[in-house]
C-alpha cells in the first residue's frame, strides 16, 4: 500500500451524518480564520480528503519551502515528510477521525486540530512545520474539504517528536498534547480568560506597557497576570513561553 492510499484508507471513516455544512467562499475562509496572530511565515491551502488533491495552494509556498504551488501535492508532502515524523503524521490523522466521529454533530464545526512536523523542502534541508487543520465541508457520500494552514516554526528551534493538540473554538474545550494516547481527556484549563488574552499579547511580543495601554488596564494589573503566566507555564523567558505556546496550544 503506498502512502497516499494509506491515509484514504484512514479517510475512509470521517463522520457524514451533519447537522450544517460550512461551505465558504476563499475570501470568507481568510475573513474567519486567516485574521489571527501566526509565530512565522505561512502559507494555507485548501485541501480534499475525498479525492485527495489540493484544490488551491497559497502562493506563499514557494517563499518557504520552494515549490510551485502547482508541485505542492499530497505524494510529494508524504514523501517529504521525515522519516521519524511519518508514523506520527499517519497516527495524528487517524487520532483526528476519531475525535471528529466521537463529537456530536453540532461541535464538528467547533474544532481545528494542529501537529507539527520536520518537512524536506525544494534544497533538500528540513523545516519544522506546524499544520493546522480546519474542516469546512462534510461531504454526503463521505470525506472533507479542509483548510489547511501551514506555519515556519524553524527558527524556534523545536526538537523532540511531534505533538498534537485539538483545539476548542467558539467556546468549546481543548484537548492539548493528545499524543500517542488512546482515549482524549479534557484540559482543564492552566490560565484563565484575561491570562490567556495577555498570553497572546506576550508571544507577540509587546512590553507589559504596551499590553496595558490595549487593554485599557492598569500596568500593576498586566504584571501580576504576566508573573502568573510565567508561574504556571514554568517558563523562564519568552522564547520559552512561546515555543510551549505553541506546542500545547495554548495560543
Amino acid at each position: 500500500m503506498d502512502r497516499v492510499d494509506k491515509l484514504r484508507d484512514i479517510w475512509e471513516n470521517i463522520p457524514t451524518a451533519v447537522s450544517e455544512q460550512l461551505d465558504l467562499s476563499q475570501k470568507e475562509i481568510i475573513n474567519r480564520y486567516m485574521d489571527v496572530f501566526h509565530f512565522g511565515e505561512y502559507f494555507y491551502v485548501i485541501f480534499n480528503t475525498r479525492t485527495a488533491e489540493m484544490e488551491y495552494v497559497n502562493p506563499n509556498v514557494e517563499k518557504i519551502l520552494g515549490y510551485a504551488p502547482e508541485e505542492f501535492q499530497l505524494q510529494m508532502v508524504l514523501d517529504s515528510i521525515h522519516p521519524d515524523d511519518l508514523p506520527y503524521y499517519y497516527h495524528y490523522e487517524q487520532s483526528a477521525v476519531r475525535f471528529f466521529s466521537g463529537l456530536a454533530p453540532d461541535l464538528f464545526f467547533k474544532y481545528k486540530f494542529a501537529y507539527d512536523y520536520r518537512l524536506q523542502i525544494k534544497d533538500k534541508s528540513y523545516k519544522r512545520m506546524q499544520q493546522q487543520v480546519v474542516p469546512l465541508f462534510y461531504f454526503p457520500e463521505g470525506g472533507v474539504r479542509t483548510l489547511g494552514i501551514f506555519t515556519d516554526l524553524t527558527h524556534l528551534n523545536i526538537q523532540g517528536i511531534p505533538k498534537l493538540s485539538f483545539i476548542g473554538m467558539q467556546g468549546a474545550p481543548s484537548y492539548y498534547n493528545v499524543h500517542l494516547h488512546d482515549s482524549f481527556h479534557f484540559s482543564s484549563p492552566l490560565f484563565t480568560k484575561r491570562e490567556l488574552e495577555i498570553l497572546h499579547y506576550i508571544v507577540q511580543g509587546l512590553k507589559s506597557q504596551d499590553i496595558a495601554d490595549e487593554l485599557n488596564r492598569s500596568l500593576l494589573t498586566v504584571k501580576t497576570h504576566r508573573k502568573n503566566i510565567f508561574r504556571k507555564s514554568g517558563c523562564n523567558s519568552v522564547q520559552e513561553l512561546l515555543v510551549k505556546s505553541i506546542r500545547e496550544g495554548w495560543v
